[in-house]
């Protein structure tokens, strides 16, 4: 799978996308298929609730993946000083979102083998949030369609799930304006990058949501950083990889499919931009490389990409929980 050259200098294609895409409606119930398959007995506590422009062409069988930073050897394979102690806390469970409990870490990396989107390291500090346990499936954004909410995702390759026969497949295939318009319909939003790998990792440094040391049974990626040839030959249902949770037991961060973030992309991180030409994607999918299902690993998407290999889900504001 040839890598991709980050974005320096993409044609402004995406000013707007989506237009057609009709004003959201209001959530009439929890998605389907919000629960993860055959999860493990994770701390989490259930609790009751309150009262684009066009697609481009491209043959049916084409994988178009994200952009790639720099190629790099294997920065997953670099040596932690010692093996990171997992802590996994109980969070609150509810309508299949987990609650994040915020605070302070280190986002990006301090390795010197990750790319330079990935510089430099900084301390960040996000609040509380929820989030999808996991990826939005293609039941749950059906519902959304038959609402007239959403609109139905374009087939631009034969491993789109949205037409596969399985409504607990990732949702793939859809744009940027496409996942943004699902999450205003279930009264959420797509989450800021920040917010992304804060759930990915917490407050530890660790390189995978689920500590050190990566295999097929983590995550759905490519089987090797110069392999073509995925773990599986397409996806996999959402929340069948449970020993690849993160530590407040979100599931598919890594790998499955890439996932949009609400966040303009820029080749440093510091401040998010106020505006630009593509957006964030994290977590890698089954078609990229292992490397790039790292927790700090950044890829980027325009307002065009709807490839196979990428999907999203969504967060709520703690002020208004599920």
């Amino acid at each position: 799978m040839p890598f991709r050259q980050p974005l320096t200098a993409v044609v402004a294609v995406a000013a707007v996308v989506g237009v057609g895409l009709g004003t959201a409606a209001r959530a009439h119930g929890e998605h389907a298929g919000s629960e993860p398959l055959g999860a493990p007995a994770v701390s989490a506590v259930e609790i009751p609730s309150a009262v684009p422009s066009a697609t481009p062409t491209r043959s049916d069988d084409e994988h178009v993946e994200p952009r790639y930073g720099p190629a790099v050897p294997n920065p997953f394979d670099e040596p932690a000083p010692s093996r990171p102690v997992v802590v996994r806390p109980a969070v609150p469970l509810r309508h299949g979102m987990l609650r994040i409990p915020g605070g302070t870490f280190m986002m990006g990396s301090s390795s010197s083998k990750a790319p330079a989107n990935e510089h430099p390291q900084q301390l960040v500090t996000v609040g509380p949030y929820w989030i999808d346990r996991t990826e939005v499936t293609v039941g749950a954004y059906s519902a959304c369609v038959s609402a007239g909410a959403c609109r139905r995702p374009t087939r631009t390759s034969s491993a789109c799930t949205y037409d596969g026969g399985d409504p607990d497949w990732p949702v793939s295939c859809v744009h940027f304006a496409e996942a943004e318009a699902y999450c205003h319909f279930m009264d959420k939003r797509l989450p800021t990058e920040r917010e992304w790998e804060f759930a990915a990792r917490g407050p530890s440094q660790t390189v995978y949501p689920w500590g050190s040391g990566r295999s097929c049974a983590e995550a759905l990626t490519l089987i090797s950083e110069l392999s073509s040839k995925s773990c599986a030959p397409r996806v996999a249902r959402v929340g069948t990889h449970p020993l690849g949770a993160s530590i407040y037991g979100v599931q598919d961060l890594s790998g499955n499919v890439e996932e949009w973030t609400a966040d303009w992309y820029a080749e440093s991180l510091g401040a998010p931009p106020r505006a630009g030409s593509a957006h964030v994607l994290r977590g890698g999918g089954w078609m990229s490389p292992p490397s790039m299902s790292r927790t700090t690993a950044r890829s980027w998407g325009s307002a065009l990409e709807a490839g196979p290999n990428v999907g999203f889900r969504c967060v709520k504001d703690d002020t208004s929980p599920p």
